[in-house]
């Protein structure tokens, strides 16, 4: 009995050192610990998708260009319940073309709720239920729209099943599936429909190299485009990316990714990077 309680403890501890924290969000974090993750990211775009999906080229000069830090703070209440909040910050530049850019900063949307282990497969495989809330840390102008999100409270619910990959496709791989359901409480919506597929290999004891795939779809009556896609209601993408891991110790790892968006509806076509550190304490 002793060493059943050892080895999961064991298992879930050399995931979270290994992975990125969009990706062990159905591992349990573990009783009375933190996790604390920042994170920064890049984006930009010249192009665009129609509301078709097809290719349309950018005004001369044109330029939308997003710079966020992202804050993520996981508590592991108990062995299998855990409290999740999520805080970003925003800097966008949109130019315009003609020396003309409109310049927008401030937090974004705050994610909070509760991830429940339902099942462990043999401690290897975990299968995860999380609630949350969606509160607007920023004001929406009377009639207007703000260039940090929709500006409405929602909630959101994900379903997540990860765990070792099976040993005829790799001895020490890991994967991650999300599918998640999210509504914004306004007339016009959107609600949003999403699906994450992660896939990590390790390359030697502290580094590791990991393919993301995000497929998500918006659904809202209001099909207007906005060049910002943090205040587009109706739209939809594909987005890979890659990732590099490498960790420093027992309680800090650090991750380089890189992502294109191949395929959109009524969004932009664009590229972006990001950094990733994680602090088990």
């Amino acid at each position: 009995m002793k060493t059943r309680r050892i080895f999961p403890f064991a298992f879930c501890l050399l995931m979270l050192f290994i992975l990125p924290y969009k990706t062990f969000a159905g591992f349990p974090i573990g009783k009375y610990r933190n996790l604390v993750v920042p994170s920064f990211s890049y984006y930009t775009q010249t192009d665009h998708f129609d509301i078709h999906g097809n290719y349309i080229k950018g005004a001369p000069g044109a330029r939308f260009s997003s710079f966020s830090a992202n804050l993520y703070v996981g508590y592991g209440i108990s062995r299998r319940l855990d409290l999740i909040i999520s805080v970003p910050y925003l800097y966008q530049v949109n130019n315009l073309g003609q020396g003309k850019s409109i310049i927008s900063q401030g937090a974004g949307d705050l994610v909070a709720g509760l991830s429940y282990n339902l099942v462990n497969f043999k401690y290897v495989r975990f299968l995860s239920v999380q609630v949350s809330g969606i509160v607007p840390l920023y004001t929406v102008p009377v009639n207007g729209n703000s260039a940090l999100g929709l500006g409405n409270s929602g909630g959101e619910i994900k379903l997540m099943y990860c765990g070792s990959l099976p040993g005829f496709i790799a001895d020490k791989g890991y994967f991650n599936t999300e599918v998640a359901y999210r509504r914004y409480f306004d007339v016009q919506g959107p609600d949003q429909l999403s699906f994450l597929a992660t896939v990590g290999i390790p390359v030697s004891w502290h580094n590791q190299v990991s393919l993301d795939v995000s497929v998500f779809r918006s659904f809202s009556s209001n099909t207007t485009f906005n060049i910002n896609y943090n205040a587009e209601r109706n739209y939809a993408f594909v987005k890979p990316q890659l990732n590099f891991g490498h960790q420093f110790s027992r309680r800090f790892s650090m991750f380089l990714g890189g992502y294109y968006v191949p395929y959109g509806i009524n969004t932009g076509l664009g590229y972006g990077g990001s950094v990733v550190t994680i602090f088990k304490l």
